[in-house]
């Protein structure tokens, strides 16, 4: 079972593949075109590239394979065209993945496709307009020192030229995707070595695989690569998580570790918000109206996704108006979704609680898995214990029998098993505690 979020659309992989297939047919036409174009001009375009990073004050560039000179021309056709449709090409890959992806993987995707882009044609400017003259300029005079006759391949030199941009551009691109995901949380301590193997793994594929005819050179520049992105990133890779539901790990009754998080939904009003102060042993998160709310509702996914929750518990309704669809998201995710229906609850008041912090503690520590079931009597006879003055009330009927009862606001409700009831009984007589069935 697969995340299927409400902006994407429920359809065959054929159909997403239809639709794949048609966006690269028209870039691949649209970069073709350009390409044909591009390259009734690219021999004056290159001719200005020589002229800015010939280090020579006189003629020193050759040409000593033609077949390379012409690789070397359809190649530059290429990456301008490229450039030139990157716009549309931005468009087209945000219009096919945007709607599958949660809040956080939209915002990094965004911002890198973006910043990427931008941050590309700033390196190659200025790779080619101050790095590069720089770089022969400085070894044509060691040489000329030297006494040695300069005589410079012109290809080669514009092969170089493409690998030092081609190498800058994707470690930049490495760089500004780990920063951005430090940035927004999704990159820290626990997700560190998940983007290390990952981003790594495809530097070294697209270095290795574009730089052959380098050999040496490219191995160098691999491994520098590697150590420059993991320089750079270091403060997001030891970076804390930002998520408070991972901090909190509790061992069910077979042992097995489990991440319970209670999610406060208001229900757009309906509902009332849980009191305060709230002692509460596991993460609390709010929420406005997850039924009505598509943008809540992904938040909720990545927060399970990024959190590993385990048990999902939505304060407000029984989780059933969520939907089918939510419920199978959730579990999808490996999370249980319960609800405790506080609107239900609130039903038997016409004032408002004097006591409703103690009263959602007794709820909450009813709650079983990941909490044991054998253990529940005992969670609340302790908070029993810690506030004896209280007037409590106990009720054993479901919430349909339960319809129309009131409460006045000074009483605590106890909702027991019947099996339950005499234990709870004892327990508040031998303890002095006021008791009463409703």
């Amino acid at each position: 079972m697969s995340l299927l979020l409400e902006r994407d659309n429920e359809a065959e992989l054929q159909s997403h593949l239809d639709e794949l297939t048609g966006r690269v047919t028209l870039l691949f036409a649209v970069i073709i075109g350009l390409t044909l174009l591009c390259v009734t001009q690219i021999d004056g375009w290159l001719d200005q590239l020589l002229m800015l990073i010939d280090p020579c004050s006189n003629a020193c560039l050759n040409l000593y394979d033609p077949a390379r000179w012409s690789a070397v021309r359809w190649l530059s056709s290429i990456l301008v065209a490229i450039a030139i449709s990157s716009p549309l090409i931005l468009q087209q890959a945000w219009a096919f993945s945007h709607k599958g992806l949660l809040p956080n993987e939209r915002k990094w995707v965004f911002r890198w496709m973006v910043g990427g882009t931008i941050l590309s044609f700033v390196i190659a400017a200025w790779t080619l307009g101050w790095f590069l003259p720089f770089t022969f300029g400085s070894g044509h005079t060691l040489q000329s020192d030297m006494g040695l006759v300069a005589r410079y391949d012109a290809v080669l030199m514009l092969e170089i030229a493409l690998a030092v941009i081609w190498t800058q551009t994707v470690v930049c691109l490495a760089v500004l995707g780990m920063a951005i995901a430090g940035q927004i949380g999704t990159l820290n301590q626990h997700t560190a070595d998940w983007w290390r193997m990952r981003c790594y793994a495809l530097v070294v594929l697209l270095l290795y695989a574009s730089l052959p005819e380098f050999g040496g050179l490219a191995f160098m520049l691999i491994t520098l690569s590697i150590l420059v992105i993991e320089f750079v990133c270091k403060p997001w890779l030891i970076q804390s998580a930002r998520q408070m539901p991972a901090s909190v790990t509790i061992m069910d009754e077979e042992g097995g570790p489990r991440r319970p998080v209670v999610f406060e939904c208001t229900c757009d009003g309906a509902a009332l918000p849980l009191p305060a102060p709230l002692n509460l042993t596991v993460p609390h998160l709010k929420y406005t109206g997850l039924c009505s709310s598509v943008s809540e509702r992904e938040h909720l996914y990545e927060t399970i996704q990024s959190a590993k929750i385990s048990d999902v518990f939505i304060t407000g309704c029984d989780a059933k108006p969520l939907g089918e669809h939510f419920h199978k998201n959730c579990q999808s995710l490996g999370a249980r979704v319960r609800g405790m229906n506080l609107i239900e609850r609130q039903s038997y008041r016409t004032q408002p609680a004097s006591n409703a912090s103690l009263e959602f503690q007794l709820m909450t520590a009813q709650l079983v898995s990941p909490w044991p079931q054998s253990g529940q009597l005992d969670r609340v006879f302790s908070l029993l214990k810690q506030n004896p003055e209280t007037k409590y009330v106990y009720s054993m009927k479901s919430a349909a029998k339960s319809w129309g009862q009131q409460l006045k606001p000074e009483d605590v409700l106890v909702h027991i098993e019947k099996e339950h009831q005499h234990k709870l009984v004892m327990f508040a007589k031998v303890n002095g505690i006021q008791m009463r069935p409703i």
